[in-house]
């Protein structure tokens, strides 16, 4: 039997009632998440100038976006809101899958679905199965996407799209199989957004949500697709991925048993998630009394694949030009949690300080296998002090991992914190209260 064979079973036969309530809860609190982190974005210019393009391009304006009064088509007001909730870098990321889904899956489910069905049981459906087959994808690839260059998010994230439509139109199993079958052509996203902070990864959410109701759509109308998506000849981890080091067997492991809702860490930190475990560290640092001019020299240890991220080059992450430079640069990212304790929206109001400009050119890093990545985003340092010493820095498991996640409280003051950039405090604790009801609700906004 395929794999895509094997997921249509499941994406076809899974019921409301049989999934654990824990699940349930914990996929209300991601949208909760992603609708707060959009919220707080309302007014970044990316997603002003979305919403600009966006307005043009509608013709039927029926749906509510999240950044402002306004409404456009569903499809738009989808994609916009999937800007928003990913602009800031403060959604959720399955940390294995390396994917953020949640910015895709909210959007999708939250306008698009209740635009087309009133069944607030079965938007809850769609975005845990669209969560739970992106997850698998991205757990599958082994962090190869990535390797040859590829957004995750891009390629694992046609398959929540993908799947979660399929789910809101009701396709048979037939043209679940063809719809995850087309999804393979309609991947794509390349990292170079890293070259000068660019806003082509936020595109990366919109382009997967349109395409995955887009071929969803194709599917209903018996449009085919490959069965072998994910074996054939050129199948997706070939094309994407280095197909060698890829497990394809985390297509269907466990399917039904573990659920990789449960395994979505919500961020601490407004910030490239593979910088979280270094940020700690540095934090750690600063709770440990040391003062910046103590400090000779910092060495971290960074796996592989967040190099490229946040480390490379690392002259250039010195001295972040913008403050979307700013979330994919270790030594910055690092020195802003040494003096000031953490790191919020508001953390990247003043690139220049010359205080955390002169403590970032003390970092520097080497590259090393670490344990547990991806599962896990940590932080591994040495810091020279200016006596000789030396202190070693580990944090194995970050702030807001599933395994070391942010209580309900705190999830409950991000969230607050973010809707309350633009709207007030009762508005905030009303939609707080939404989403904790959501599967009673029959619209939204």
């Amino acid at each position: 039997m395929f794999y895509s064979e094997i997921l249509a079973d499941f994406i076809l036969n899974i019921r409301y009632e049989n999934i654990p309530d824990v699940v349930v809860q914990r996929a209300k609190e991601l949208m909760l998440d992603s609708f707060g982190t959009a919220i707080a974005a309302s007014n970044e210019e990316c997603v002003l100038n979305a919403f600009k393009t966006f307005k043009n391009l509608s013709t039927e304006k029926n749906t509510p976006v999240w950044i402002n009064e306004q409404k456009l088509d569903p499809i738009y007001a989808a994609m916009l809101n999937g800007i928003a909730s990913h602009a800031l870098d403060f959604d959720d990321t399955h940390t294995e899958a390396i994917l953020h889904a949640s910015a895709i899956l909210a959007p999708l489910c939250l306008s698009y679905g209740f635009y087309i069905n009133k069944e607030a049981q079965k938007i809850i459906k769609a975005f845990i199965v669209g969560w739970e087959i992106a997850a698998r994808v991205g757990i599958a690839s082994k962090g190869t996407f990535h390797k040859r260059g590829f957004h995750t998010t891009a390629i694992a994230g046609i398959f929540a799209s993908t799947s979660a439509s399929a789910i809101l139109l009701d396709l048979n199993k037939e043209q679940i199989i063809n719809a995850l079958g087309l999804a393979g052509s309609f991947a794509s996203g390349i990292n170079e957004f890293l070259s000068n902070g660019s806003n082509s990864k936020v595109l990366h959410i919109a382009n997967a949500i349109k395409n995955g109701i887009m071929i969803a759509h194709f599917a209903k109308n018996n449009m085919s697709g490959p069965l072998s998506v994910f074996e054939g000849r050129d199948n997706i981890f070939k094309c994407f991925g280095i197909e060698q080091e890829c497990d394809k067997t985390e297509l269907d492991k466990a399917l039904g048993e573990i659920w990789q809702t449960m395994q979505v860490s919500i961020k601490p930190y407004p910030s490239c998630h593979f910088a979280h475990g270094l940020i700690d560290c540095a934090i750690a640092l600063k709770n440990d009394g040391l003062k910046a001019d103590e400090i000779k020299s910092i060495c971290c240890f960074v796996d592989e694949v967040a190099v490229s991220f946040i480390c490379d080059p690392l002259e250039a992450k010195y001295t972040p030009n913008s403050t979307y430079e700013a979330k994919f640069s270790m030594p910055f990212l690092m020195a802003l949690g040494f003096f000031d304790g953490k790191i919020t929206l508001k953390s990247y109001e003043n690139l220049k300080r010359k205080e955390v400009l002169d403590f970032a050119k003390k970092i520097t890093y080497k590259k090393r296998k670490s344990q547990g990545f991806p599962k896990y985003f940590p932080g591994h340092l040495e810091a020279i002090l200016q006596n000789g010493n030396i202190i070693q820095k580990d944090v194995f498991i970050n702030k807001g991992n599933f395994d070391n996640p942010l209580n309900f409280e705190e999830l409950k003051i991000k969230f607050l914190n973010n809707i309350c950039m633009r709207l007030s405090i009762k508005e905030a604790n009303d939609l707080f209260d939404f989403f904790m009801n959501l599967e009673k609700q029959n619209s939204f906004l």
